[in-house]
């Protein structure tokens, strides 16, 4: 009966004890899942954050990389004013197609051509050539001179550079004859503009694009007062500077190129000299 009872008790106790330990594990289980779903809401609150951009760490980092800014950007104005009273229009129209035109002189050749794809009528001017009005025009101290260059090539960098400019006399006894001041443009370098005035000491040189002007046209505008010459290419300037002394003679040229490759020409059109 003593030994009845003690069996009893035993199990009691032991029924007891794996109560307890259930129920410790139970409550256990459950504080283990309540810490892990801190850690996963904590984690997709940091996701969340990321995304939508309002994590502060991420915000930091790139005001740090950026600066906060966005990058500056600069505008221009095309500030070139043509002369109201036209001292010469080159007119090309009026004369002859293969002929050289006899408003204007040069050391080689030229003849004026058509073409079914530009319109106008054009001077093709021949390598090794400088052109210069026929007539001795005594340029003023202030006016604009506008004309278009047109190109026909395989490709640009077929063509040497093309010179325009002035001249302290109104000679074509040779190529660039009485060069004082000129823009010259690299249509072999491709992207390279230069201008030069040796009597005052100036080379300036300025990056532009001249592959946009393959078998196309270049409209360039040219302004001068006093001894200040600016340069335009379709409305970009590339030239504001001091390029003449003092009450010098100006005498307008343009210079074919030295050379070509693969047949490639240059042609000039739309001339006009104004006040």
């Amino acid at each position: 009966m003593i030994k009845s009872s003690l069996v009893g008790r035993s199990l009691a106790a032991s029924l007891v004890m794996m109560l307890a330990f259930q129920g410790a594990n139970a409550q256990l289980g459950n504080i283990l899942k309540k810490a892990q779903d801190k850690i996963e809401q904590k984690a997709n609150d940091a996701i969340d954050k990321s995304v939508s951009g309002t994590n502060k760490t991420t915000t930091d980092a790139t005001t740090n990389t950026t600066g906060g800014k966005k990058r500056i950007t600069m505008g221009s104005a095309f500030d070139f004013k043509a002369g109201d009273s036209v001292i010469y229009a080159s007119g090309f129209e009026k004369f002859k197609i293969g002929a050289m035109p006899n408003t204007w002189k040069t050391n080689g050749s030229g003849q004026l051509v058509k073409s079914g794809e530009i319109a106008g009528t054009w001077l093709e001017m021949q390598n090794n050539a400088t052109y210069k009005l026929n007539q001795n025009y005594k340029l003023p101290a202030q006016f604009t001179i506008e004309f278009d260059l047109l190109t026909s090539c395989d490709k640009i960098t077929d063509i040497s550079p093309v010179f325009f400019g002035f001249a302290g006399n109104n000679s074509v006894g040779s190529w660039n004859e009485g060069d004082i001041a000129h823009t010259e443009l690299q249509f072999y370098n491709a992207n390279k503009i230069s201008s030069f005035a040796n009597p005052v000491d100036k080379y300036i040189t300025t990056d532009f694009d001249l592959t946009r002007f393959a078998n196309d046209k270049l409209h360039v505008s040219i302004s001068v007062e006093n001894d200040h010459m600016r340069v335009y290419l379709d409305k970009t300037k590339v030239l504001d500077s001091k390029m003449f002394k003092d009450d010098v003679r100006k005498y307008f040229f343009i210079s074919a190129p030295l050379d070509t490759k693969n047949d490639a020409k240059v042609y000039v059109s739309n001339i006009v000299i104004a006040k």
